[in-house]
């Protein structure tokens, strides 16, 4: 009995093993699909796609049933002939079946009308390329067009217009689907997350409305790869809120955080952001809210002749003491590891009662150079703000701020005053010989409010100095009009540490020439330096009016 069993088991085994893995879940090419307008799915002959039925089959369903599971079509080839126009009162259903090593051809053409609520064109894109194909008159209610998650993909050619993305994820019950492999709280436009992927060519212009947490950005979630020679237009509307746990959000106009390169990217989009009367932490930006998220690895991005041109404003309901943990920016708010190089600000930033507003990036550790900010920041109650960068670790050269910067206190905070600098707030020494090498401001800068503590400058208000490291600012410039209330000065507000022995500060080469109002009489090299330890000052000169509060 025993025995008979037992050679009833290893029958029953080999039957499914052989059902299992003589199970087919990947479409070939040569396995011809039936339903496409013509072709045979080889790249010398693509599946030929002309009418909404045959897109659908794209996306896995299937006209005849050929008894085989699949789950993705595997290097096969497909080329639009006709514009698809779907019927917008009829939504998308779940996707059945990915893209593994496909090429998609546009052709020109473009997919129109598609109305989906939770449901991406692809369950899954790998080592796919979509081109020369535009989407226009969208309407995306908590999901991506094109798929939640993209691996080693290339997007080129992809216009993405007239359209509306809506999400709304405030608890855990919401945002468990982001993702089909776990990259919860990455939402966007076309993908939640583009890993190890290229992004080229693509214009978007869309109506982008966020209600809760999350990383947000019109084109991607999370990119990690390779982006150039984009453009976002339209409007990113949100409103910071969530229920229980996470309180953290992050929101690009292009890519809520990045990982990666980035090259000749524009923002022409307004983000507006609203944020609510309780703790809570978020980064905003014209390109990407914030750098890497992935744990354990270095950020490696560089953004090359990046511009953002719209207008970013945080309205917060927070009027405390300590201010919100609130991080704007032109290009990246969050903190970067990073060099930049020809980016440039023009849009103007508006914000109240959050921590810091820079015209291109917040906390960076790594170069700026050959960076530009002509915007306007406009801050109140907000600690610090500044025209390049508000701490800077290792160098900045051939800045320039034009723009005019301004915040102003309204009532006593735990950490006092509220700073604004044309082109810097701290030049840090923590890891570094920092250095602010060949920058002008030009811009009329004012900070004050009702404790008296509010300085202002034209290049850089804190100097830092460590045991082991020490700052420099040479051949810098200044001529614009300053007004401060605690220290007022046109290159340096304050230098140096007086638990430092072994160190010296430099300034050197630098000049003033603008009006500068808010002067104490105990500085110790008026309109060049105000608070002096351990600094050496070397052929500066000021030229500029000095004017007592």
């Amino acid at each position: 009995m025993k025995k008979s069993i037992k050679a009833g088991l290893v029958f029953m085994t080999l039957v499914v093993g052989i059902l299992f893995f003589g199970h087919r879940t990947e479409a070939l090419a040569a396995d011809v699909i039936e339903g496409f307008h013509g072709g045979t799915g080889t790249k010398a002959d693509p599946y030929q796609i002309a009418t909404v039925e045959e897109f659908e089959i794209l996306r896995g369903n299937l006209k005849v049933d050929d008894g085989y599971d699949h789950t993705d079509y595997r290097e096969t080839y497909f080329v639009l002939v006709k514009d698809i126009n779907y019927d917008s009162t009829k939504a998308l259903t779940k996707p059945k079946l990915g893209l593994l090593n496909c090429k998609i051809n546009g052709n020109g053409h473009s997919v129109n009308n598609i109305s989906s609520t939770g449901n991406p064109l692809f369950n899954r894109v790998n080592g796919t390329e979509i081109k020369n194909i535009s989407f226009r008159h969208c309407k995306l209610k908590n999901t991506p067009l094109i798929a939640k998650e993209v691996f080693d993909t290339k997007l080129s050619n992809v216009d993405f217009l007239n359209s509306k993305i809506s999400y709304t994820i405030k608890s855990k019950k919401d945002y468990a689907a982001s993702s089909n492999y776990g990259s919860e709280l990455r939402y966007g436009g076309l993908t939640n997350w583009a890993y190890t992927s290229k992004f080229e060519n693509i214009t978007a212009n869309t109506t982008m409305t966020i209600d809760g947490i999350g990383v947000y950005g019109m084109l991607s979630g999370h990119f990690q790869g390779e982006a150039k020679n984009c453009l976002t237009q339209g409007k990113v509307n949100v409103s910071v809120g969530y229920k229980k746990g996470e309180r953290s959000m992050c929101v690009g106009a292009m890519f809520g955080c990045t990982d990666g390169g980035a090259k000749n990217l524009v923002n022409k989009a307004s983000v507006t952001v609203l944020a609510p009367n309780k703790d809570a932490f978020y980064t905003v930006a014209g390109i990407s809210g914030s750098g890497s998220y992935l744990e354990n690895q270095k950020n490696t991005d560089k953004y090359y002749a990046c511009q953002n041109q719209g207008k970013i404003t945080v309205k917060s309901k927070w009027h405390k003491d300590e201010r919100q943990s609130g991080y704007v920016a032109g290009i990246e708010a969050g903190y970067a590891i990073c060099n930049f190089d020809k980016c440039q600000n023009s849009g103007k930033l508006v914000a109240n009662d959050i921590y810091s507003v820079a015209g291109i990036t917040n906390d960076l550790t790594g170069i700026i150079k050959n960076c530009k900010n002509t915007g306007m920041i406009e801050a109140s109650d907000t600690r610090n703000t500044a025209g390049i960068a508000n701490v800077v670790n290792k160098k900045v050269v051939n800045c320039k701020n034009t723009g005019k910067i301004k915040n102003i206190e309204t009532f006593v905070h735990d950490y006092s005053g509220c700073a604004a600098a044309g082109i810097a707030n701290t030049l840090s020494c923590e890891s570094y010989r920092s250095i602010i090498l060949n920058c002008t401001n030009s811009g009329e800068i004012k900070s004050g409010g009702k404790d008296g503590l509010s300085s202002a400058v034209g290049i850089v208000n804190n100097m830092e100095q460590s045991k082991k490291f020490y700052s420099t600012v040479k051949n810098c410039k200044n001529t614009g009009t300053i007004t401060g209330d605690w220290w007022a000065s046109g290159i340096v507000s304050l230098s140096g540490n007086w638990q430092v022995k072994n160190n010296k500060n430099v300034i050197a080469s630098c000049k003033n020439t603008g009006t500068i109002i808010g002067i104490k009489g105990s500085e110790n090299k008026p309109g060049i330096l105000g608070y002096n330890q351990n600094t050496k000052i070397t052929n500066c000169v000021n030229k500029g009016v000095l004017k007592k509060r």
